[in-house]
């Protein structure tokens, strides 16, 4: 994927984690409103060129969450892609808006997928992950610090 240099990055699903997966269905009343709180997080590990991305959703009722589910996306990113993003004099990794949302993107459809994985064939599948745009969770580049080299 081209970062807003126009450079290829190239990078690689590394691994999948559910980080928390809690379904608590006796709290859902039918005819109640439902409400979804979603956030994003970003950090990296430097040595081994390693980006993870989390998301979270929370479905509640009333305030009450009846639903939660936290995925992690690892990346692996080469190499020569990383010093693209690694500024050692500033002390950061700066993550352009284009390829954050790019890997947030991606994270949230893992975490659709785990959700509807485990709640097929159960009551609970009828909730679901809206597909909305999840780049506009991340108003700008992301500047994630990096730890010193050891």
């Amino acid at each position: 994927m081209p970062d807003s240099n126009n450079r290829r990055v190239n990078f690689a699903l590394a691994q999948i984690t559910t980080e928390q997966f809690e379904i608590l269905p006796d709290t859902i009343v039918d005819d109640k409103p439902v409400t979804i709180n979603a956030g994003l997080n970003f950090g990296i590990d430097n040595q081994q060129h390693l980006l993870k991305v989390l998301f979270k959703n929370i479905f509640l009722q009333e305030d009450i969450p009846f639903i939660t589910i936290e995925t992690g996306c690892v990346f692996a990113i080469d190499p020569d892609s990383w010093t693209l993003f690694s500024s050692q004099e500033n002390g950061f990794f700066v993550l352009p808006k284009n390829f954050a949302g790019h890997l947030a993107i991606l994270t949230a459809s893992t975490a659709r997928g785990i959700l509807h994985s485990r709640t097929e064939n159960t009551p609970m599948n009828r909730f679901f992950i809206p597909a909305n745009n999840i780049e506009e969770m991340i108003p700008d580049n992301l500047a994630l610090p990096l730890e010193p080299a050891s």
